[in-house]
């Protein structure tokens, strides 16, 4: 099959297919050293959401029609540092092509051997994914003049590219690299695809299996490295000189950082950064446009752990790829909050929630993603403001129901919040939610049941009211009375932008001793939010 649009479509699409069916596999390998143990379901939402937009595409259309629509879902969907990888790669490829003309050999080997250009991707690459690439791109410049056809110039990258895992995974390094599994499959699929010869995934899946068999031992999860217990997804649009800045800032942070994007006629970029830290807030770009930003808990801790129901091993396409269980998340409930208040991101990320600061039109394609790639088929959001709510609910009928023994269950839930102490409590009482093993979408129903009966029971105990910034008597006053009438015993202050919040707090404090003297305790934050100062009763 000539190197086309439609032979990266067939390739991107089989490599979906078996990521999602290695995902347990992939994971599992990444479960050592600190990592959060899903490399693998990344890997597979990121190929699916490139195939997915290729599916479109005029199957006359070139081969770098088809990189660039790729790069782009993997810019707007794709998932996890794997995902930078994956769509850094063919950003890099899709960067060395001449715009009209299909590739030749030669133009296919110099495109396989370019290297990343910063401006476009930085990957934060394991040794063993370095090692493969390198080892490739030497092989196809050791050919000198020789000018294989285009089927075997692609063939001898993939197989030097498996060969280089193989010799990545020895006795000092005592396990497979997960990324560079993944990279292993994506070459291996455009190999299989443009030979129209699927023996070829066979063949990789024997290697892996050899592999496995000779790595030993199991995962042994721990914390991750200090200074990286959230990640970061943001999307930004500027000026080479604005990712600059923003890389600069991140660097200087001692993030883990990696990017891809892409830059127009007119030198105006986008990029998609995926970033590892403890301070989130940092990570904010102050140069550029901000399309997302969104945070979550990075640390694995209880969420990882052996699949005691699975089978013993794991067989992928007739081999067996592991003979122990293999190590897994928990399935845990897929709760998103929306926020306007900085100053809650981090206790809504370590409440367990996928964090969207700032929701806006633009942030549509990653509300969906979180919600679509829940692993139970059912998510949760919890907006913050009317206008979240809307945004919200106009993801809502693209998010596919989720078939349980009860029938279909509408896959995404839109929680009654309307503040972002609402959201606060709801992600709190609901993201910690989990479902025993075996889980998956077999447990939507309950997840559903669970999801719906704990939000409106965190909602019912809770009474929340603006603060005015003028500290008006009688607002504050009536503010007061409602926590009284809810029968609170304890309250949050969530102290807006630009307030003076030691006298708004005093006040509060004031006014609840005259008119609530059953509130014991008051937990002031600085949410740094748009619009009121918010006071919220909790029985």
């Amino acid at each position: 099959m000539p190197l086309t649009a439609s032979s990266l479509a067939a390739a991107l699409a089989s490599a979906a297919d078996e990521a999602d069916r290695l995902a347990p596999f992939l994971n599992d390998l990444d479960g050592w050293d600190g990592s959060d143990c899903d490399t693998g379901a990344n890997a597979a939402q990121t190929f699916a959401a490139m195939s997915a937009a290729l599916r479109a595409l005029d199957p006359r259309a070139t081969f770098l029609s088809g990189l660039e629509i790729a790069v782009d879902a993997g810019i707007h969907r794709g998932v996890g540092h794997v995902s930078s990888l994956l769509t850094g790669l063919l950003a890099t490829w899709a960067a060395s092509l001449d715009a009209d003309a299909a590739p030749t050999p030669v133009s296919l080997r110099r495109m396989l051997r370019s290297l990343p250009d910063e401006g476009i991707t930085r990957i934060d690459a394991s040794a063993a994914v370095s090692t493969m690439l390198a080892g490739a791109r030497d092989d196809l410049a050791g050919l000198g003049d020789t000018l294989p056809d285009e089927d075997d110039i692609i063939s001898r990258f993939s197989a030097q590219a498996q060969m280089g895992l193989v010799e990545a995974t020895n006795d000092r390094t005592g396990r497979i690299d997960a990324g560079g599994a993944v990279l292993a499959l994506l070459l291996t699929c455009l190999d299989s695809s443009v030979r129209d010869d699927p023996a070829m995934l066979e063949s990789l899946a024997q290697m892996l299996a050899d592999l496995a068999a000779s790595t030993g031992g199991a995962p042994s999860p721990q914390a991750p490295p200090p200074g990286r217990g959230f990640t970061v997804d943001i999307i930004v649009q500027g000026m080479p000189s604005d990712l600059v800045d923003v890389v600069g800032r991140l660097d200087s942070l001692g993030a883990r950082t990696s990017y891809v994007g892409r830059v127009d006629l007119f030198g105006m970029g986008e990029w998609r950064l995926h970033v590892d830290t403890s301070a989130p807030l940092a990570a904010l770009p102050r140069a550029g446009r901000i399309l997302r930003f969104q945070v979550a808990d990075a640390r694995p801790d209880d969420q990882i752990g052996v699949d005691d129901l699975a089978d013993e091993g794991l067989t992928h396409r007739g081999v067996r790829l592991l003979e122990r269980r293999p190590v897994r998340r928990v399935e845990r409930a897929r709760v998103i909050a929306c926020t306007r208040a900085p100053g809650l991101v981090e206790d809504l990320a370590r409440a367990g929630a996928i964090v969207f600061l700032d929701p806006a039109a633009d942030d549509a394609a990653g509300l969906w993603q979180a919600a679509a790639s829940s692993s139970t088929g059912i998510a949760l959001i919890a907006p913050c403001d009317e206008a979240s709510a809307r945004l919200a609910s106009s993801i809502a009928p693209m998010i596919p129901a989720a078939d349980s023994e009860g029938g279909p269950r509408p896959g995404l839930i839109l929680a009654d919040t309307a503040d972002d102490l609402s959201a606060l409590l709801v992600a709190q009482a609901c993201a910690p939610l989990f479902v025993p093993q075996p889980g998956g979408r077999a447990v939507a129903g309950t997840m559903t049941t669970m999801l719906r009966d704990t939000a409106r029971t965190a909602l019912a105990d809770s009474v929340v009211s603006p603060i005015p910034d003028a500290l008006d008597d009688e607002a504050m006053a009536a503010a007061a009375a409602r926590v009284r009438a809810k029968g609170s015993i304890r309250c949050r202050l969530l102290v807006a932008r630009g307030a003076d919040g030691p006298l708004v707090a005093a006040t509060a404090r004031q006014m609840l001793a005259l008119e609530a003297p059953a509130v014991v305790d008051i937990d002031t934050r600085d949410g740094g939010q748009p619009g009121p100062s918010l006071l919220q009763g909790l029985a």
